[in-house]
């Protein structure tokens, strides 16, 4: 597991939920759509809605974050709820998200330690798959020069565009297309390009994220927090705070960021496209 969250930026967890934990987590999922669209994402919806506390403490997941990452590991606010909604285009969820523009991608003096973990909980049947580019994370150490050029191309406005218009999709081909059942987590750097297919019937997921405190931890930390207003995260509730500090999950939460070089911010246009695909 390790070896292979190294080499390609991830790692899947089969059946780590069990099936009362699945069902629970739905009805929940299900209790917040009343009054919603169908389709329907809320950032920083695990941290502000007390059901979904004890997912950050679940042992198994901890043990095998721990286990990739080493050292102290504390709770990173960036987490949300989806119900109905999959990613539209290719994507990563760090904060400088073309490579090569610092500081994520720089770890000469301090490692990038920090993991996404999404947790699926709808049938497999639906024919949802989350598809992953191996070696995205780290393309200067794991992807050949001439693929690692065509994949940031690729990933351009412009290539976005064309495929939300029906163009071929320019990754299918390179990504691992990962099959999901209820209860199945797949943990990933936020550094790896990925996106959600197409599916039938209603996606239920849920993401929380976890890192060791370093300058990468809190660029990302304060990106979220503070620079992407647009997503409305707000400061961790007392009772949870509590609980993270009793389970030593728990970093000081800080002021506002300065602004970060490299890091990418949604332009007006972008947040109307991702607003019709919601």
């Amino acid at each position: 597991m390790l070896d292979d969250f190294r080499k390609n930026g991830f790692t899947t967890l089969r059946s780590l939920f069990e099936p009362q934990e699945v069902s629970f987590y739905k009805k929940e999922l299900e209790a917040l759509s009343a009054g919603r669209k169908e389709k329907w994402t809320l950032p920083d919806g695990v941290a502000q809605h007390p059901p979904f506390w004890n997912v950050i403490f679940n042992e198994k997941i901890l043990a095998v974050v721990r286990s990739l990452l080493g050292g102290d590991v504390k709770f990173l606010q960036h987490n949300d709820l989806h119900v109905g909604f999959s990613s539209f285009t290719w994507h990563r969820d760090s904060v400088c998200r073309s490579f090569g523009k610092r500081p994520d991608w720089e770890e000469s003096v301090e490692p990038y330690q920090l993991v996404r973990v999404g947790i699926y909980l709808q049938d497999g049947a639906g024919g949802f798959r989350l598809g992953m580019v191996p070696g995205s994370h780290r393309p200067d150490r794991y992807l050949p020069t001439a693929l690692r050029q065509d994949l940031e191309q690729k990933m351009s406005g412009m290539a976005k565009a064309l495929t939300l218009l029906g163009a071929d999709d320019p990754l299918d081909e390179h990504a691992d297309w990962i099959a999901t059942e209820p209860g199945d987590c797949v943990i990933f750097d936020p550094r790896t390009v990925h996106t959600g297919s197409d599916f039938q019937g209603t996606k239920y997921s849920f993401f929380v994220a976890y890192g060791i405190e370093n300058q990468h931890f809190w660029n990302h930390y304060n990106y979220y927090r503070h620079l992407r207003y647009d997503l409305g995260y707000r400061s961790l509730h007392p009772d949870l705070v509590a609980k993270l500090r009793a389970a030593g999950l728990y970093a000081e939460e800080t002021v506002a960021a300065e602004p970060i070089a490299g890091a990418w911010l949604p332009s007006r246009t972008w947040q109307r496209v991702a607003k019709h695909f919601k």
